[in-house]
Parts: structure tokens; C-alpha cells; sequence
């Protein structure tokens, strides 16, 4: 009996123990989904491109770089809960402590997730992006704001689908689907915008054992403050939203100078991108497609507006028809959908040629 009473009291007293490390374990708010968050692709040797599986909201591609002693991560998701779940399957590949972490910009699908990162993680980015998290101007961005409103819309729009789900699999797929939205604005709840500790103005270069991780701003192109990774001896690019198969979001961007920064880019001669968004690219001439597009743009807008045109007319008369078989519309889209969203680009023209006061 004394001997069973002591078993008691010993278990007892390893409890707290026991809790603490549950809790250390424990998912955190938005973070409870079934199956895995990432897929992790093998591109080279400890080199890996961490794609959503759609069981999470993870909006961007990550990339991770397992070097001799640590790992090395581009870009940190678009969620605290996002961010964990990337941290936390990651040891399906390596055991190794993750000491880098870089953004390649602030919009809220890439950083958001950064403060899931461990203590003393160097969190790498321009001045520019550490300006637009320390200040919470990434969080009251359009880009963010208009995401948080999508979300919210879309729980709305597939609570009155499952009314009227026709089958237990279309009830299932919309539960699925609200729930991941419901998972997202929980984890945001908890957001608290963490920016870089480290900055770069032009280049850094990591010698982390026999890999060499080239760190670089090539200048104002989708945002003021964008930075690219290359791995000169792999010739692998991670490029963000600078470059990606579809057409990024122009409203931050410098179009002009973008088309130079992929100008630049594109004399690595890379063997394969990693883009923000999408599947790898091995096809360099989407780097050519991209750049012509937005010199399109630049020139096509500047012209419509020396001869007095709002950017709503000018956005009407664009003629990037050549590009359609390139830039698929979106299914459901109509002209007056893609007319929309080129208003974006061409206002974002009109104001960088005559900035607003």
C-alpha cells in the first residue's frame, strides 16, 4: 500500500513536468487542421520547396535551405499558425535548428507568419520591409486588409452553400474549405508583426559549411524593398513575388525598374526559380514574358496618360492581348473583372509618373 502511494506521489510530482512540455508541444490558436500543411520538394541536395496542401492557409511557397550545422528558411507564411506548422513539420527533414529566416517583402503572405520563428532566429530583410512591419503598416496594408475581408466573405458565401450541399462529399469539401478560412482568422488573432533584426541594403553573402547563399536587392521592383536568394553553386533562384508563372500583384510595384531587376536576374541564368507563388520554373523565357508585360504597361499607361486619360479609361483601351494565351483568366472571370484589376496596375503607373500629393 505505502509502495502504491508512493508510485502516486511520484507521478504526481513529474506531472507539472509533463504539462509543460504538452503545452510546449501544443498547436497554437488557427493551428488545427488533419493530415499536413506542407509538401516538401526535393529540388537539390538540402534544398526543398515547401508547397501548401491546401489543409492550412498557407498562401505562399516557402524555401528551405538545410545547410551543414542549421537551416536557412525563405519566407515565413502567411499566418503565426501557418508559420508553426512550417517550423514544426520541418523536423520530418532535418533535426537541424533553423537560424535564418529571409523575407523576401512584407506583404502579409510571406511574413506574417514570422513570429512562430524561434528566439534568435536572424530574420534577414531590407530596411524598407522592417519600416512596413515594425511600423504595423504591413498588417493595415490593401493586401492584408482585403484578405482578412475575403476570408470573413468566404465563411459567409460556404455557410449558405452547405445549405443546399447536394451530396456528403460537397458537404464535406465546403466544410473543409470554411473551415480553413475559419482556422486563418483565428491564428491572425494572435498576430504580432515581427520584423527583421537584420537588414540589407545591396548584398550579404552566408558561408554556412560548403554552401554558399547569396542574399541581394536588385533594386525597386514588386515592392520597394524585395530581396532574392541564390545559390550560385546549385544556380538556384528564389525570387518571392518578383517573379512568378502568373501575374503578381502590381500595386506596390516599380513596373519600369522590375523589368531591369529581371533583366538582371535572368543574367544568373538560373537553372530553376523559385517563386513565390506556383509550381518551379525551369522555363526561363517566363522571365521574358513577364518583363515584356510590364514594360507594356509602363509604356502603354504613360502614353494614355500624356494624352489626358484617367487610369480607369486608360485601363480600358490596354492592349496586352498577346499575353492572353500566357495569363489565363481566372475561370469565371469577365472583361470587366480583368479590366478591374489592370486599373490597379495603371493607377499604380499614373502615380509613380506624377506622385500624389
Amino acid at each position: 500500500m505505502k509502495a502504491l502511494r508512493y508510485r502516486i506521489l511520484t507521478l504526481a510530482a513529474l506531472l507539472p513536468l509533463a504539462v509543460l512540455e504538452a503545452l510546449a508541444q501544443a498547436r497554437p490558436p488557427g493551428a488545427s487542421y488533419a493530415g499536413r500543411a506542407f509538401e516538401f520538394r526535393p529540388v537539390a541536395e538540402g534544398v526543398y520547396f515547401a508547397v501548401g496542401t491546401g489543409n492550412l492557409s498557407a498562401e505562399s511557397n516557402a524555401v528551405i535551405v538545410v545547410n551543414e550545422t542549421d537551416v536557412l528558411i525563405v519566407d515565413g507564411e502567411t499566418s503565426p499558425a501557418a508559420g508553426w506548422a512550417l517550423l514544426e513539420e520541418l523536423k520530418s527533414i532535418t533535426p537541424k535548428p533553423v537560424r535564418y529566416l529571409v523575407l523576401t517583402h512584407f506583404h502579409y503572405d510571406h511574413a506574417q507568419g514570422a513570429q512562430a520563428f524561434p528566439p534568435g532566429t536572424e530574420i534577414i530583410g531590407t530596411e524598407f520591409t522592417r519600416e512596413m512591419i515594425a511600423s504595423g503598416k504591413s498588417v493595415t496594408h490593401p493586401t492584408a486588409q482585403g484578405n482578412r475581408a475575403f476570408g470573413s466573405a468566404q465563411i459567409a458565401s460556404l455557410g449558405k452553400a452547405l445549405d443546399s450541399a447536394s451530396s456528403p462529399a460537397s458537404r464535406q469539401d465546403l466544410e473543409h474549405r470554411r473551415r480553413v478560412w475559419q482556422e486563418y482568422l483565428t491564428s491572425l488573432e494572435t498576430l504580432k508583426p515581427t520584423a527583421p533584426n537584420v537588414t540589407v541594403s545591396h548584398r550579404m553573402t552566408l558561408i554556412r559549411g560548403n554552401r554558399r547563399i547569396v542574399i541581394a536587392y536588385p533594386g525597386p521592383a514588386h515592392t520597394a524593398g524585395d530581396l532574392v536568394v541564390w545559390l550560385p553553386e546549385e544556380r538556384i533562384l528564389v525570387t518571392g513575388d518578383l517573379l512568378q508563372p502568373s501575374l503578381p500583384y502590381m500595386g506596390d510595384g516599380f513596373l519600369n525598374q522590375w523589368a531591369d531587376a529581371l533583366d538582371s536576374l535572368q543574367a544568373l541564368h538560373p537553372a530553376v526559380i523559385l517563386p513565390g507563388h506556383g509550381d518551379a520554373i525551369t522555363d526561363m523565357a517566363v522571365v521574358d514574358r513577364l518583363r515584356d508585360y510590364l514594360r507594356d504597361i509602363w509604356n502603354q499607361s504613360a502614353e494614355l496618360k500624356r494624352q489626358g486619360l484617367s487610369f480607369e479609361e486608360a485601363a480600358k483601351r490596354l492592349d496586352l492581348t498577346k499575353y492572353d494565351r500566357y495569363y489565363p483568366r481566372y475561370p469565371g472571370w469577365t472583361d470587366e473583372m480583368i479590366v478591374r484589376r489592370r486599373a490597379g496596375a495603371v493607377k499604380r503607373v499614373y502615380d509613380l509618373l506624377d506622385p500624389p500629393k
